[in-house]
């Protein structure tokens, strides 16, 4: 009997991950981003000072907001998920609307989950880090087509997602541009050279859960999909890419030296 129980116990460690695709990056605890931009500093680059001051990138030419209904298809299993969704030609016209920024289980796709211990998995499939299933593992894909500003020709242009949970991979214009996790950070990529004159195509697929999924285990209600603004913004080639400031008092605390720190790029792309 001790023999059989061994044995029974050794299998399910053994196959364990057997429903995970460990080749994919949200099953990867060594990828936790491709071709993302950097991270930096919470700011909006404005085209005058007046704007800037104004601070309200809704009204800047370098501002293209995402925001609204996409095309959206959601499955409650990832092996389920549409496969070649992201390619121009797809049909969707039969998928539904769906809000961005928006939360899933808000809008009638899945059940919110609280808990403060444990996995929020528990009683669906085992934790076996870095693996996690693709049965009950949902996956929302979504797509939606934008035209360009005329006069973003010879611009920088990123895509900004904000908070995606739990993980991001995107396309736009049929090609792979790359994935991100840190779902309670902004993704964004450089998405210049996929571009085009006229209508673009963009599309993007979350999952549910990824290997980082283990590390993001707070405290909180686990909400999926995107959860902040989501928008195209555009930048000159030579340009501040972050700063940090710094303001140390001396050991008094009365007075301060205030220094601020630039990475700054040429307008051929070398970073200074």
């Amino acid at each position: 009997m001790k023999n059989t129980l061994l044995c029974g116990a050794l299998l399910a460690v053994l196959t364990a991950g057997v429903n995970a695709d460990t080749s994919a990056p949200w099953a990867d605890p060594e990828i936790n981003e491709i071709n993302r931009a950097p991270m930096h500093s919470s700011y909006f680059a404005y085209e005058t000072a007046e704007k800037a001051a104004a601070a309200d990138k809704y009204q800047s030419s370098r501002f293209l907001s995402l925001e609204g209904n996409w095309k959206f298809n959601w499955v409650k299993n990832a092996g389920d998920r549409p496969l070649n969704f992201f390619k121009k030609d797809f049909e969707d016209q039969y998928w539904t609307d769906f809000p961005v920024p928006g939360l899933w289980e808000l809008n009638g796709y899945g059940n919110p989950v609280y808990k403060n211990i444990g996995y929020a998995w528990n009683t669906q499939f085992h934790a076996n880090p870095p693996f996690v299933e693709e049965k009950n593992n949902a996956v929302g894909s979504y797509r939606r087509t934008v035209n360009i500003p005329a006069d973003w020709n010879g611009e920088d242009v990123f895509i900004h997602i904000g908070s995606a949970t739990s993980c991001l991979s995107l396309w736009v214009n049929g090609e792979y541009v790359g994935y991100s996790e840190d779902s309670k950070l902004a993704a964004e990529f450089d998405v210049t050279k996929y571009l085009q004159p006229g209508e673009n195509l963009i599309a993007m697929q979350i999952f549910r859960w990824c290997d980082g999924t283990y590390l993001e285990d707070q405290d909180f209600w686990r909400l999926s999909g995107i959860a902040r603004e989501t928008y195209l913004y555009a930048r000159p080639q030579a340009r501040i890419n972050d700063y940090f400031v710094k303001t140390d008092l001396d050991e008094n605390y009365e007075d301060a030296t205030l220094q601020v720190d630039f990475s700054m790029q040429k307008a051929n792309g070398k970073v200074l």
